[in-house]
């Protein structure tokens, strides 16, 4: 038995983890809170352990810019934007990895999108899925993490302007997409696939997201994070490879639904051998989920919360009370 063990760590020479959440927004009165120098704001009642994962990603769901002082449109509740600080805010609490495509990638417009990819850089937080270019909107994120190479997509199936960010904004086109994700798969050892898109706090994914979810592993993609429903749904396991339908919300205040105040973040463990690269595992953490996100300390609502994700998921879940946060 000992000798067993000991040969499976020689052949898993590498490994990587990964944690990923759900939606991110920072405008609104967490935008205002951030503008009055409390940076640390979203992220009071939740942190991650010191450099203890490889990867750290969230989809992005407001811009960060600077409107003098305005982090919501005063004639319209869709239209937002977290403040400059933002970017500190989220690199404080640890991410490493952001998705900026989504419909709200364009709402104070194109300097604002600017500005925000200027902020990320600025924190070295990676960000894809906008450019301010149109070469390079399906130009994947290629990174290394535990000799592990990764290939980080994005894309939005939806945005709230009619014109004027063609050329900044990765959508779903499956003309561009497919063919960027064939050639990454052949040159890295996992492709990740970033999706904004479904319909906002449905029982499930539809027929349509499943049919894009599964045509991008057949494409090669190994993980496909899902947002936009603002609720969780469940994982999909393909040959090999895992499809999260909808993360839900982190750091978003929907009160109004039940669904929209708790939600998962998992993580992912990567190991590669000498022929192959696998996802080892995955573990889901429970989180209450708002304004300032937390662990899910109700066991009550913890287990609707668990009973709902497994419900809509192909695999048995393993849960875990914590993972590498506290």
């Amino acid at each position: 038995m000992d000798s067993g063990g000991r040969n499976d760590r020689r052949q898993s020479q590498h490994a990587a983890t990964m944690l990923v959440f759900g939606d991110v927004n920072l405008g609104r009165t967490v935008g205002q809170k951030i503008l009055s120098d409390e940076i640390d704001y979203p992220f009071q009642k939740i942190s991650l352990e010191p450099h203890s994962v490889d990867i750290v990603f969230g989809n992005l769901e407001s811009q960060l810019s600077d409107q003098d002082g305005e982090t919501q449109d005063p004639g319209h509740n869709m239209i937002f934007t977290g403040p400059p600080n933002g970017a500190k805010a989220l690199a404080s609490f640890g991410f490493t990895h952001v998705s900026t495509a989504n419909n709200h990638a364009f709402d104070y417009g194109k300097e604002a999108l600017f500005e925000t990819l200027d902020h990320l850089d600025d924190e070295g937080i990676a960000h894809v899925g906008t450019t301010r270019s149109v070469e390079g909107l399906y130009q994947p994120l290629v990174f290394e993490r535990g000799g592990i190479r990764f290939a980080l997509f994005a894309v939005t199936d939806l945005m709230n302007f009619k014109n004027g960010w063609h050329d900044f904004v990765a959508v779903t086109d499956t003309g561009k997409l497919f063919p960027a994700l064939r050639e990454a798969a052949s040159l890295v050892d996992v492709v990740v696939v970033s999706f904004h898109g479904g319909e906002e706090y449905g029982d499930g994914p539809s027929s349509r997201v499943k049919n894009f979810a599964e045509d991008c592993v057949r494409q090669g993609a190994k993980v496909f994070l899902g947002h936009h429903p603002h609720v969780a749904y469940g994982i999909q396991e393909m040959n090999g490879c895992y499809i999260f339908h909808s993360l839900g919300n982190f750091v978003f205040y929907q009160p109004q639904l039940f669904w929209t105040q708790v939600s998962v973040c998992a993580e992912l463990r990567f190991e590669k051998n000498d022929s192959t690269t696998t996802v080892a595992s995955v573990e889901c953490i429970p989180l209450s989920v708002g304004y300032q996100p937390s662990l899910l300390s109700d066991s009550t609502i913890a287990r609707q919360l668990q009973h709902r994700v497994q419900s809509l998921s192909n695999i048995p879940i393993t849960w875990t009370t914590r993972g590498h946060l506290n």
